[in-house]
């Protein structure tokens, strides 16, 4: 059975949600960037703001001195999140299979569901009117017989646009697109790669395809075999629900920049209980926990620790979170953003011991604080992610 497989996504999301909130932004060229410093990199561009030549990744200060009528917008991450939720009634209306890779973007496996609700190309169009209907969103649908394929076609369209990539077809539509086209390509890891690539004058996903194995592995060693894949349109991943995805992860975005460590370490308790939250939902348990900081000069750190036991209890959590934070946070320079993960995901099953050697004090606060998370757990699911939040006892 051939694969159906549509991309279906808000193009440039944040800026949507405010021209929403605000319609007096939506002629006006807008930006969403964290305001509280000029150092700090645009996330989002408008389409007015993109004319104007600016672009995602370029500084504040830049950006205004190209376009002194830009409007600059601080990013609302609780907009964003009731967005995501709303747009998630609809993709979960037609597809028993989806995975979220941004927020406003999503990716649905319809193999198989032809007789219930029509061809891929035609739930994608229903998807879209549905969004526009109820929720005033204007997206892309990008169909194809794989993730990559389908994610290639909706960035290149316009918003209310689909394109259809007919099975057979994938190497004759990937050819004439820029290498820079590919959405893997875009991970920091892959930037010497894409460098080489510029140093060899392979510019086309047509130019890769046509290059020997063996001459594109001497020039970009482990990544030419999967890359070679992605140039002809071949993509096996499958779309992985959340709950059965390897990882998790939450960003936390800080703004302004922060150095204080109390501060940072109150955030990483908040994004150590959303994840042992979402755990306990899905009913699985964590291997290892990983921990990436990135600074106001763009340095990256990233740690991992292997856990001794898996879980999904922030009490076992918490004391290997903070050796990763003391481990990572060695340089007294601000931070932008930390990305917290948990990996190596497996079925919950928790196993007692008949004889545990340790005190029955530290027993009874581990049920405690046990306790205390299924109940907080509770809480939220009725009231909301900001009914309970960690704070400072004097």
């Amino acid at each position: 059975m051939d694969r159906q497989i549509v991309c279906l996504a808000i193009p440039s999301f944040e800026v949507a949600l405010a021209r929403l909130n605000d319609p007096s932004l939506r002629t006006r060229p807008l930006a969403i960037a964290p305001i509280s410093t000029s150092r700090a990199l645009l996330r989002e561009v408008s389409l007015e703001a993109m004319r104007d030549g600016l672009y995602v990744g370029m500084p504040i200060e830049q950006a205004k001195r190209l376009c002194p009528t830009l409007q600059v917008l601080s990013p609302n991450p609780h907009r964003i999140h009731r967005a995501n939720q709303s747009l998630l009634s609809v993709i979960t209306r037609y597809a028993p299979v989806w995975e979220a890779f941004q927020p406003g973007s999503f990716v649905m496996d319809l193999t198989g569901t032809t007789r219930l609700f029509g061809s891929a190309c035609d739930v994608a169009a229903k998807a879209q009117q549905d969004i526009l209907k109820q929720y005033h969103l204007d997206g892309v649908a990008g169909v194809g017989s794989n993730k990559l394929v389908a994610q290639t076609a909706a960035t290149l369209i316009e918003p209310s646009e689909l394109c259809d990539v007919r099975h057979g077809s994938e190497g004759v539509f990937m050819s004439p697109l820029s290498v820079r086209t590919l959405p893997g390509l875009h991970r920091p890891c892959m930037r010497k790669v894409l460098q080489r690539l510029d140093d060899l004058n392979l510019l086309t996903l047509g130019d890769v395809a046509e290059s020997p194995l063996d001459a594109l592995s001497l020039a970009i060693g482990d990544y030419a075999g999967q890359l070679s894949r992605w140039a002809q349109g071949i993509d096996h991943a499958p779309v992985l629900h959340p709950a059965t995805q390897s990882s998790l992860e939450e960003i936390v975005t800080l703004e302004p920049d922060e150095v204080d460590d109390s501060v940072l370490w109150g955030k990483l308790l908040d994004a150590l209980q959303r994840l042992c939250r979402n755990l306990r939902s899905q009913r699985r348990m964590c291997r290892s926990l990983s921990l990436m900081i990135r600074h106001s000069d763009q340095i990256e750190v990233t740690k991992q620790e292997r856990l001794t036991q898996e879980t999904c209890w922030e009490v076992d959590l918490s004391s290997h979170l903070y050796v990763l934070f003391q481990r990572c946070f060695r340089r007294r320079v601000r931070l932008r953003q930390m990305t917290l993960s948990v990996t190596g995901l497996m079925a919950f099953a928790e196993q007692g011991s008949l004889f545990d050697e340790s005190p029955l004090d530290s027993q009874r606060k581990q049920e405690r604080a046990k306790s205390l998370a299924v109940a907080l757990d509770t809480l939220h699911a009725r009231f909301g992610e900001q009914a309970i939040r960690y704070g400072r006892s004097h």
